[in-house]
């Protein structure tokens, strides 16, 4: 049995709310069709053995990653959702000390204008998160960490 995980990294961007007293990450795509297909692989994950890894990286930029566990995962797809480059702004920073506090909700959104949110529409129900790690990057080097590496490097 693999335990590689197909890293998917092709949603727009993040948005930041806050619903039943839990921050609340949703991953928004553009693509309504990839957008439901993804929110069906999370709707499956344990909610056990889920994992969100914010990577603070040196150039103001960070990274998230999240994923199930892919050695206690049934599905055979071990879906991951990785995204870099976004920008260390007042949302992120806003958002920062609620995800240390406590591990937020994860949600995959379509959005059929990103620019307007009236166009946004949830598409998968709210997936706690059992782990929830902000890192920076040298933390990389660490063996527990090794599934943030491989989405990271493939980034290159």
């Amino acid at each position: 049995m693999s335990y590689e995980i197909n890293w998917h990294k092709d949603f727009f961007g993040l948005s930041w709310a806050y619903e039943k007293d839990r921050l609340v990450v949703s991953m928004v795509y553009e693509d309504k069709k990839e957008a439901i297909v993804i929110a069906k692989e999370i709707e499956e994950w344990s909610d056990k053995f889920t994992r969100l890894t914010i990577i603070e990286k040196d150039d103001d930029e960070f990274a998230i990653c999240c994923y199930q566990d892919p050695q206690v995962s049934k599905s055979s797809n071990h879906v991951g959702l990785f995204r870099t480059g976004m920008r260390q702004s007042s949302g992120y920073e806003q958002a920062k000390p609620m995800i240390e506090e406590k591990p937020p909700l994860l949600q995959i959104a379509y959005a059929a204008d990103i620019r307007d949110m009236k166009t946004y529409e949830q598409i998968s129900r709210l997936v706690p998160m059992r782990k929830c790690r902000i890192i920076s990057e040298k933390d990389l080097k660490k063996q527990e960490f090794f599934y943030e590496k491989t989405a990271n490097s493939q980034e290159k």
